[in-house]
């Protein structure tokens, strides 16, 4: 090729990048809109405890914001769990962002229940005294929160919140069924027969765990008369009513739960009859038929429990409440089995005993002093005198 031709063929290759490059190209694909985050939903409001009011509204106050803070889990009427989100052992968040655990931990502490149950030699329970210390300790004080139920001890949490004067605060609901059994104690809750008397906000309602000996309120009178030792036992704390009893209690599903009761038209809790005791399983929140299953749904009911005693708050002027129930024996220790509460006795009007005045003794009279009288001297007449004859007369 000659240097004509060489110089053509390199032009003619360069016009052609040239032209090339000025062609136009595909426009690409318009990237993925990529959707916003999404917000995390925002945590109901709590509410604050109100601390200023009678005995029993404070209880219930404090039983409340409890019970908001594990996102109001509750059983309905007909013994259904109808609401669950946290339970006890989970890093999940109550409304207030604290683990779930360790607000159990806080129930423990703050009630004075764990130091008693540290003293007892429980595992976990001294190093739930300083949890954040170590990583070890970190997981047995949570072994210890999952391993040991906590009813009473939250229980005694919102009676020490609410500032109840003389609860027995126990890692063990029967010390204050004990407590409120004997009259002479001078706690704040008397005895009664939750078939005879109507709960009221304040009040605990209790059933027993796991022993098929000790049956509803006789049995368990009897055993309290007996002077028998501790029984597994749960208390709920009675929050409100209308149409139906509302309760709170810690450790019912791993959590603070609500549990609904229907009332009669007397206003007292209509108690579903206990499993029998040949056919349930015992759990930390009660009693279950074993014969509950998907073919047999008569037989789930979680309201069916050994009901057994209504704590009632003494109305007392110590202890202002809420409370209307009246106590058919006032702090009276109950005696063995009795069908029947008998009607309250008026006690006849005391007269008081005549009042006898004291004697009086007149004061002393001065008599006025007596001006006599001025004596006027009679007036003198002067005798008349009589001449003397002889005298007269010449001497002879």
């Amino acid at each position: 090729m000659d240097v004509r031709g060489y110089l053509a063929a390199t032009a003619i290759a360069i016009l052609a990048t040239a032209c090339g490059s000025n062609a136009r190209k595909p426009t690409p694909p318009p990237a993925p809109v990529q959707a916003p985050a999404a917000k995390p939903a925002p945590r109901p409001a709590v509410p604050q405890a109100n601390l200023s009011g009678s005995t029993a509204q404070r209880i219930v106050s404090v039983a409340l914001r409890e019970h908001a803070l594990w996102y109001q889990p509750f059983i309905d009427a007909n013994g259904r769990l109808a609401s669950y989100r946290v339970s006890e052992a989970e890093n999940s968040l109550l409304a207030d962002g604290t683990e779930a655990w360790q607000r159990v931990l806080g129930y423990w502490r703050n009630s004075g229940t764990l130091y008693e149950m540290a003293q007892s030699g429980i595992g976990g329970a001294y190093s739930c005294q300083f949890p954040g210390g170590f990583a070890q300790g970190k997981a047995e004080c949570r072994s210890f929160i999952v391993d040991n139920a906590w009813s009473a001890a939250f229980v005694s949490y919102v009676m020490v919140q609410a500032g109840v004067p003389g609860f027995r605060a126990s890692p063990r609901h029967y010390d204050y069924i004990r407590q409120a059994f004997n009259a002479e104690s001078g706690g704040p809750y008397y005895y009664a027969d939750p078939a005879t008397q109507r709960p009221d906000p304040g009040d605990l309602l209790c059933f027993v765990r796991g022993n098929g000996s000790v049956y509803g309120y006789e049995g368990l009178t009897a055993r309290l008369n007996g002077n028998g030792g501790s029984l597994q036992s749960h208390c709920d704390i009675v929050v409100g009513r209308d149409r139906e009893v509302r309760l709170i209690g810690g450790n019912v599903f791993n959590g603070v739960t609500m549990r609904k009761l229907r009332l009669d038209a007397q206003g007292r809790a209509i108690l579903p009859r206990p499993v029998p005791a040949m056919s349930f399983e015992d759990g930390e929140s009660g009693s279950y038929s074993a014969g509950c299953s998907p073919s047999n749904e008569s037989a789930c009911d979680f309201n069916r429990q050994n009901w057994a005693v209504l704590l009632k708050l003494k109305p007392s002027a110590n202890y202002p409440t809420t409370a209307t129930g009246v106590p058919t024996t006032p702090w009276a220790r109950p005696t063995q089995p009795m069908p029947a509460q008998p009607a309250p006795v008026q006690p006849a009007p005391v007269q008081p005993a005549p009042v006898q005045p004291a004697p009086v003794q007149p004061a002393p009279v001065q008599p006025a002093p007596v001006q006599p009288a001025p004596v006027q001297p009679a007036p003198v007449q002067p005798a008349p005198v009589q001449p003397d004859h002889q005298s007269d007369q010449p001497a002879l």
